[in-house]
C-alpha cells in the first residue's frame, strides 16, 4: 500500500460537535498506516473552501469530514483548482444528513476511511450555479442538486435544533411542514435545452443524484451522477392540503408522475423569479435567482470502495 498525502478538513460542530475528536481519530488512524496526514478546522462557513483552494495542489486526496455542507464546501474550493492539478475528493459522514456519503455507500464513518486507504477513485459530474448574492453574480458548484423555490424553505425550517432533536430521520420532514405553513410559490421563468415554461411553480429542481434530506426523499428519480445530464423537475403550484396529499409520493419519488410535474433530463437550466427565489444547493441556501445551473461532466474525482457501483 503506498503511502498518501491526504488533507483532512472538518468542521467542529458537525454530528452534535463530534467534528473535532473524529478528527484526531482520522488523523491517528492514517498516520499509523504510513499516510502523510494534514489536519485542519474550519472557522467560519465557507472556511473550508478556501483551505481546499489554497493548498489543494499538495495533496493527492482532500477529506471533507462533516456533513453535506463541508462537502460541498471542499469540492467548491477542488472546483477552484485547475482540472488537472486538482486532487481526489473523499468523505468521512459526522453530520445530519450524509447524502454524499450515503450515495457513494459511504455512510459508515470507520467505512468510508477503509475507502480512503484501500478504495479508488471515481469520476463524478459536477453542478455549476451562476446565481445572485448580496446584489453580486456568484458562482457555486454542488455535487446532489440545485432547487429554487420550497427547497430553500425547508432548509430554513431546517435548523441546527430541529435537527438535534429530531435526528436524520424525521428532521426534514419536520422542516418541511413547517416551511409548508408560510411558503407562498413565485411566479417562475425556466428556459432549458429544448424548451421553456413560465407560470407559479411550487419548487424547480435540477438533480445530480437521487435522494436528498438524509436519503429520506427521493426528489429525482433515475438520477446519475455520471450520465453527463441534470434530472430536471418543475413541481406547479399546489395548495397546502394538495401538497400534504402528496407527501408519500414527494418521499418515494413518485411525485414526478404527477399531471402538474414536468420531469426530464437537460444539461443547462436557467431560472428567473418574481419575487426572486432563494437557492439550495446540497442543503445549504447560496443565493437567489436570477440563476443559470449546468452541468460539468466529469469533473471531480471522488474516492469509494473498490466494488462500488451507483
Amino acid at each position: 500500500m503506498a503511502a498518501k498525502r491526504i488533507l483532512l478538513i472538518a468542521n467542529p460542530v458537525s454530528g452534535n460537535r463530534q467534528g473535532e475528536q473524529r478528527l484526531a481519530e482520522a488523523k491517528s488512524h492514517l498516520e499509523a498506516l504510513g499516510h502523510s496526514v494534514a489536519a485542519k478546522l474550519t472557522e467560519a462557513p465557507g472556511h473550508a473552501a478556501d483551505l481546499a483552494g489554497a493548498v489543494a495542489i499538495q495533496y493527492e486526496i482532500i477529506a471533507a469530514l462533516g456533513g453535506d455542507g463541508t462537502v460541498n464546501e471542499v469540492a467548491n474550493g477542488l472546483m477552484a483548482v485547475e482540472p488537472g492539478e486538482r486532487p481526489a475528493l473523499a468523505t468521512l459522514p459526522v453530520g445530519t444528513g450524509n447524502d454524499v456519503a450515503r450515495t457513494f455507500g459511504l455512510a459508515n464513518f470507520e467505512s468510508a476511511i477503509d475507502a480512503l486507504v484501500n478504495g479508488n477513485t471515481r469520476t463524478l459530474d459536477v453542478i455549476r450555479v451562476q446565481l445572485m448574492r448580496d446584489g453580486k453574480s456568484v458562482t457555486r458548484h454542488s455535487l446532489l442538486f440545485v432547487a429554487a423555490g420550497f427547497a430553500a424553505e425547508v432548509i430554513r425550517k431546517t435548523g441546527p435544533r430541529v435537527k438535534r432533536i429530531f435526528g436524520r430521520r424525521f428532521s426534514y420532514s419536520v422542516g418541511f411542514f413547517r416551511a409548508l405553513a408560510s411558503f407562498r410559490a413565485p411566479e417562475f421563468s425556466v428556459k432549458w435545452d429544448s424548451g421553456e415554461k413560465a407560470g407559479r411553480m411550487f419548487q424547480v429542481c435540477a438533480g445530480n443524484t437521487e435522494f436528498a434530506a438524509g436519503g429520506v426523499m427521493r426528489i429525482s428519480p433515475g438520477a446519475r451522477p455520471d450520465d453527463g445530464l441534470l434530472n430536471i423537475s418543475l413541481v406547479g403550484a399546489l395548495g397546502q392540503l394538495g401538497i400534504v396529499r402528496r407527501f408519500p409520493s414527494i418521499l418515494s419519488g413518485r411525485y414526478v408522475e404527477d399531471d402538474r410535474v414536468d420531469y426530464f433530463t437537460s444539461k443547462r437550466l436557467e431560472i428567473d423569479a418574481v419575487p426572486p427565489a432563494e437557492l439550495q444547493a446540497d442543503g445549504d441556501i447560496i443565493g437567489t435567482t436570477p440563476a443559470t445551473v449546468e452541468l460539468l461532466p466529469g469533473a471531480l474525482r471522488l474516492v469509494v470502495h473498490d466494488q462500488f457501483q451507483v
